[in-house]
């Protein structure tokens, strides 16, 4: 008799895990939400904030208006769509929301072209400098700034050094890679200030092609790399942005970051503060920025 018992429980056990999995398959990935409407996507893209769950990033998005309203937001991605800079668009696109319980992010929503409304060579109107949210950036990528003057009148040098930043020092100076692969660049002090994006050019060096001066000021972190930025516009020009070397690492204070994040740009300005200040005895002036990303 317990042996039947038992032969009924497990059969039992047996059937409503079969139909707990069946129900679970049936779950799956599910559409809970469907809607179209019309897109306004600005002329350009700018940069922004992408992402959910505690992993954000900084990627080139759409400025967009859906349908009547007045302020411009952000759009990462619409399938299917290929967008042109210096075109304002208009464009019909679906939104489509999906759920699925087995994914560490459960819910989320997909943008499609459904149809170019229009397509017109212009320059969208008051559209923002960038979708970077202030907590974002608030109290970090802020430069270290330091200096080492070996001169006979060095309190002048170092005044001077002082007061004359090369790099705004009230800017905070933010990387990533955006859509043309390149590595931007951009500044920013708030919704209102930020410095013209540009895009760098990285070449590799060794130590040795370094100025032997940068030893009066060495980086205080772990180095891995060593390379020269020159910074370039929209069209691929240089600008007038001085070009700097760069040692690349970890700071001294990481302790469990896998990558380097941190970026010391130098600069010998020996000669500029001979030529500008001739009587000073000028022998070596140094700069660096630290910028941790």
């Amino acid at each position: 008799m317990k042996t039947q018992k038992l032969e009924i429980l497990i059969l039992f056990l047996c059937i409503f895990g079969f139909i707990g999995c069946d129900n679970e398959d049936e779950e799956g990935e599910k559409v809970i939400g469907y809607k179209e409407y019309t897109l306004t996507i600005a002329s350009k893209k700018l940069p922004g904030v992408c992402g959910t769950d505690g992993f954000y990033y900084l990627s080139d998005v759409y400025a967009i208006k859906k349908e009547n309203a007045q302020e411009w937001d952000s759009l990462r991605f619409i399938d299917g769509f290929e967008f042109e800079k210096g075109y304002e668009y208009k464009i019909k696109v679906s939104e489509t929301n999906y759920l699925n319980h087995r994914k560490g992010q459960p819910a989320w929503t997909e943008y499609s072209l459904l149809e170019i409304i229009s397509k017109d060579k212009k320059a969208s109107d008051a559209v923002p400098l960038h979708f970077i949210p202030e907590w974002y950036y608030k109290d970090k990528f802020i430069p270290e700034y330091k200096y080492a003057v070996e001169a006979d009148n060095k309190d002048l040098i170092e005044e001077d050094l002082k007061t004359y930043s090369i790099m705004p020092l009230d800017y905070h100076y933010l990387l990533y890679r955006g859509d043309n692969k390149l590595m931007t660049w951009i500044a920013i002090k708030d919704d209102s200030n930020m410095l013209t994006p540009t895009f760098i050019k990285s070449m590799n060096k060794t130590p040795e092609e370094f100025p032997g001066s940068y030893t009066i000021l060495p980086p205080k972190g772990n180095i891995v790399g060593f390379m020269e930025w020159t910074f370039l516009d929209e069209y691929g020009n240089e600008t007038n942005y001085p070009s700097f070397d760069v040692f690349f690492g970890y700071a001294a204070d990481a302790r469990s970051i896998q990558t380097p994040n941190t970026a010391y740009l130098y600069k010998d300005l020996t000669e500029l503060y001979k030529n500008k200040y001739p009587k000073a005895g000028v022998k070596t002036v140094v700069i660096s920025y630290a910028i941790s990303f």
